[in-house]
């Protein structure tokens, strides 16, 4: 077990390298403008590369998700060990390389495999936090210590919607690769089902 001043530094590390992923995404559409010269407006220019700004709103959103449910995930924690520095090793790394798929998508989405590499790279991603949520509640020892935090460790670990949801979309991209990014859109549904299954736990609480 390590001291919360470490996992102070951890949580700083993995914050500024989200920061970076999420600015270096826009680099593909910068590279559109600069190299396009057949458009004659910006509708235009948005037209004849949709399937790029459709993947940079997609990738921006669910880096600001992950981290997001990151924050909240590591709000439960007092302190680390060896394995949430692992999962945070996974982590930062799927992180990292989503800005490299993200320009597979809107610079090679021909390439065969580029979107399921996408999409396989934000599976990684969910699982690793949802592995760090199981090892915390398998081990108080490393949580805070209050009723909030108790009830937590009782509560069903999330994730599991996105995690499925995921899947279907890589089922869907490897067996209608014609579709490019768009199966991505399914992804959206993953709030409004989080949302039925908090209602529903709750009418049962």
């Amino acid at each position: 077990m390590r001291s919360s001043h470490g996992l102070d530094r951890l949580l700083a590390f993995s914050d500024a390298v989200v920061a970076i992923a999420l600015t270096l995404l826009v680099l593909p559409l910068v590279e559109i403008v600069t190299d396009t010269e057949g458009a004659s407006s910006v509708a235009e220019l948005v037209r004849d590369h949709d399937d790029a700004f459709v993947g940079f709103a997609i990738s921006f959103v669910v880096i600001w998700v992950l981290w997001r449910d990151h924050h909240a995930l590591m709000e439960h924690f007092a302190t680390y060990d060896r394995v949430l520095v692992a999962t945070h090793f996974v982590w930062l790394l799927t992180i990292v390389l989503l800005p490299f798929t993200t320009q597979l998508i809107a610079a090679r989405e021909d390439l065969e495999g580029a979107v399921a590499t996408y999409v396989l790279s934000l599976l990684v991603a969910v699982l690793a936090l949802v592995t760090t949520g199981w090892w915390g509640r398998g081990h108080p020892e490393l949580l805070v210590d209050s009723d909030a935090d108790g009830a937590w460790r009782r509560s069903a670990p999330s994730g599991v919607v996105t995690v499925v949801l995921l899947v279907v979309v890589l089922v869907v991209v490897l067996l209608f690769p014609d579709l490019g990014a768009y199966p991505l859109l399914i992804l959206l549904l993953q709030a409004p089902i989080e949302r039925v299954r908090a209602s529903r736990r709750r009418a049962a609480a």
